[in-house]
């Protein structure tokens, strides 16, 4: 791996747990000592990272790392809404392979786990490995990189809404084995239907929490 890459890696990885924070200024020379590299490939991880919304780089102001407004956040959701409904109705019309079924089920007893233990953090991940699943097994990779790229950004703001709101994670999982009993049962409707309202519940406790 490049030390562009790694630099990239890096402070992706930090921007998204929240090591970095929103609104926080950056300079180059802080970045520099922080990862312990040179000025070039922490520019080339800086570049990518704007251009992924990561950060913002004002003339004026230096690297901000970026908030995410309201407007951002319902925008993402209505995005997610529109594929991810999609893709579960067209796995409800294919029906899933029995190695399919196994691996969704996993994920459920991981989610059931981590949910039971109040462990957010790990419990986002599981949540993220399900939707980003679903999406895996559908084939289709352009969708699989936009759910992917959008969780990263909405990771610090559900897990601050999930630290203040214990029911969340329960109604969370129960959506999810929901809409995974819909796929099994090939009930394309009601299995889109029930995505697309458990989305709408998560960009409402985000906005609104």
């Amino acid at each position: 791996m490049t030390l562009k890459e790694q630099a990239y890696k890096q402070l992706r990885r930090q921007i998204i747990n929240g090591e970095l924070k929103s609104g926080e200024f950056l300079s180059e020379r802080f970045l520099e000592e922080k990862l312990g590299m040179s000025r070039t490939p922490i520019r080339s991880a800086l570049e990518r990272l704007q251009v992924e919304g990561f950060i913002k780089v004002s003339p004026n102001q230096g690297i901000i790392v970026e908030e995410m407004s309201i407007k951002k956040v319902v925008d993402i959701y209505d995005l997610r809404v529109a594929l991810e409904s999609y893709v579960v109705r067209k796995l409800s019309i294919r029906g899933l392979k029995e190695a399919e079924i196994s691996l969704v089920r996993q994920n459920l007893e991981e989610q059931k786990k981590w949910m039971e233990l109040r462990d957010e953090d790990t419990f986002i991940n599981k949540d993220t490995e399900y939707h980003l699943l679903l999406a895996q097994i559908y084939g289709n990779d352009e969708i699989v990189g936009i759910i992917n790229q959008n969780y990263d950004k909405l990771r610090i703001n559900a897990l601050r809404v999930l630290y203040k709101n214990a029911d969340a994670i329960s109604k969370m999982y129960e959506h999810h084995v929901c809409i995974f009993e819909l796929i099994i049962k090939r009930k394309e409707e009601d299995a889109a239907k029930e995505m697309a309202n458990h989305l709408e519940y998560g960009k409402h406790i985000l906005v609104h929490y």
